[in-house]
């Protein structure tokens, strides 16, 4: 249950650029609070082409940069979210704003 406090915590947070997921699970906690500049462009650019191309080796080709380039992103990318799997961390950073992959064309309207 969030209180009028939690409300102000929250507003203090967005207004210092911080950026907060609101976790559906009840193991998680019940908000991740990230600072929007937390990813580098570079860390966020793989990550985006990770999601537009599906591997890391197409990834690489259509930024045109080489595969350990884009592992050497994606590792610190996934440090920097906490999380394990390079999916992980493109759902936690598409949730934060942070990249927005394109929709496959049956999806698009």
């Amino acid at each position: 249950m969030k209180t009028e406090k939690d409300t102000d915590y929250i507003c203090k947070l967005l207004s210092q650029g911080k950026a907060i997921v609101f976790c559906d699970s009840p193991i998680d906690a019940d908000a991740i609070v990230y600072d929007s500049e937390l990813l580098t462009n570079a860390e966020r650019e793989a990550l985006k082409a990770l999601a537009d191309y599906g591997s890391i080796k197409e990834a690489a080709s259509k930024i045109h940069k080489t595969e350990a380039t884009i592992k050497k992103q994606l590792c610190s990318a996934r440090k920097k979210l906490k999380v394990k799997t390079n999916i992980q961390a493109i759902v936690i950073a598409y949730r934060l704003g942070l990249i927005n992959p394109k929709l496959p064309s049956s999806i698009n309207h």
